[in-house]
């Protein structure tokens, strides 16, 4: 495998043969001077025309590559993978005169390492939460970098120097936060976004991140969304007392944050605080409600097992309902199949095992590879109904299912038991043990 990496980084494959091609992209921004502007503001938006471009460019060769078109993923969402993974750099800045104009041209590059590009979206596309984090932070920078032009053209007229301070500092906040948002993405990716989930990121992964919030914190130390991405990271680093320090900073700052919010509750929950989770997962759902929604996918599983957990098993099967319906309404599979999944164990847990077995049942026929618990605690159900037949032909799906690693040798061990006594009972009408 050594001598394979050396050989690829040497060599430049066509991505046809499924091999990896690795590209270099150079992109030029400019900004044209007027009179009320500054060099410093003036290269800074150069520069974000030139990532713009940039990224731009890798969006469209990445539509190329095989792997990528048949993830067939819309463009909008690519451009979103793009802006979390690729990194440009600024290489060169110059300034030059058009009669009586100053333009500011910056230059930038990225390099690109498709085979590493499409594992990355391809992880990436299955996670919903960091997906829709993606899109919202593309969104949020796009709408930042309109009103910047905005700004620009206001500038171009103003004649009043109060007036023009206004504008400018309007502007540069536009900027900032234009600048701000990308970073955040970047961060985002490098926590959680290959795993997908909270506290498995890699070193690289933390130490990546921790330079691109502290990038964009330095930008502006008041950046509610830069302080909950550095609770994430605190929190990754196993620095609880400092992570949840830095999101009630966030939530201070910006208490309107839905994202923050909901990832608060979450590792509140995570720690054993479950009131405070609670709180703060109801309090998210409230806000997406008052936005037009119901609340996130996430918000509403993590409530659900907040409350199933408290024991409140009503409260936890309205949370899961809820969530079904947010995934069904994205047409997502995998969110369908694993609300559906914990819809199913609240159920059995309230009494209603009718119900229970027909959400296991669902979930397996929605993904029928992925969820080798869902045939466990199916067969569970069936067993206690007395369904023994039944319960044999899950417990032998389940050991189909079930991978083979240390983590699950007990439930393994288990339903190897169970299925022995099963087969030598059945056909003596005998009774069963269930699990």
């Amino acid at each position: 495998m050594r001598l394979i990496t050396l050989i690829c980084t040497f060599l430049v494959v066509s991505s046809s043969l499924a091999l990896a091609e690795i590209r270099t992209i150079t992109a030029t921004g400019e900004y044209r001077m007027g009179d009320n502007d500054n060099r410093t503001d003036a290269k800074r938006l150069a520069l974000q025309d030139a990532k713009r471009l940039a990224l731009e460019q890798a969006g469209t060769y990445l539509e190329s590559v095989t792997e990528i078109k048949n993830f067939q993923i819309a463009r909008d969402e690519l451009r979103a993978y793009t802006a979390g993974i690729v990194e440009v750099m600024e290489q060169q800045t110059r300034s030059t005169m058009e009669g009586e104009t100053t333009i500011v041209r910056v230059v930038v590059t990225c390099r690109i390492d498709s085979g590493v590009l499409v594992r990355q979206i391809d992880s990436l596309r299955r996670n919903e939460t960091i997906k829709a984090e993606l899109v919202r932070a593309r969104d949020e920078a796009d709408r930042w970098r309109q009103k910047a032009e905005s700004k620009t053209q206001e500038l171009a007229s103003i004649k009043s120097k109060a007036d023009v301070k206004i504008v400018t500092d309007e502007r540069r906040k536009a900027i900032t936060q234009a600048e701000i948002f990308p970073l955040i993405m970047q961060a985002s990716v490098a926590l959680y976004g290959a795993s997908g989930s909270i506290g498995a990121s890699s070193h690289e992964g933390k130490v990546r991140a921790r330079r691109l919030i502290e990038q964009a914190l330095a930008l502006d130390p008041d950046s509610a969304l830069a302080h909950c991405q550095m609770g994430l990271l605190l929190y990754e680093e196993r620095n609880i007392e400092a992570a949840v320090a830095e999101f009630r900073t966030g939530i201070q700052l910006d208490g309107f944050e839905i994202v923050c919010r909901n990832n608060f509750g979450n590792i509140l929950a995570k720690i054993g605080k479950v009131e405070d989770a609670d709180r703060e997962l109801t309090y998210a759902i409230l806000l997406s409600q008052l936005s037009g929604g119901i609340g996130t996918f996430t918000a509403r599983m993590n409530l659900g097992d907040i409350l199933f957990e408290k024991g409140n098993l009503c409260g936890a099967l309205g949370q899961y309902r809820y969530a079904v319906s947010i995934a069904k309404d994205k047409n997502d599979e995998g969110e369908i199949a694993e609300a559906t999944f914990r819809l199913g164990a609240a159920l059995g847990r309230s009494g209603d095992h009718e119900a229970a077995i027909a959400a296991y049942r669902e979930v397996i026929r929605l993904a029928p590879l992925g969820f080798s618990r869902a045939h466990w605690n199916l067969a569970t159900e069936l067993l206690e109904q007395q369904k023994f037949s039944e319960g044999a032909v899950e417990l032998r799906e389940y050991l189909k299912t079930v991978p083979n690693s240390p983590a699950f040798q007990q439930n393994i061990e288990q339903a190897r038991a169970l299925l022995g006594q099963l087969e030598e009972c059945l056909p003596k009408g005998c009774e069963i043990v269930s699990p």
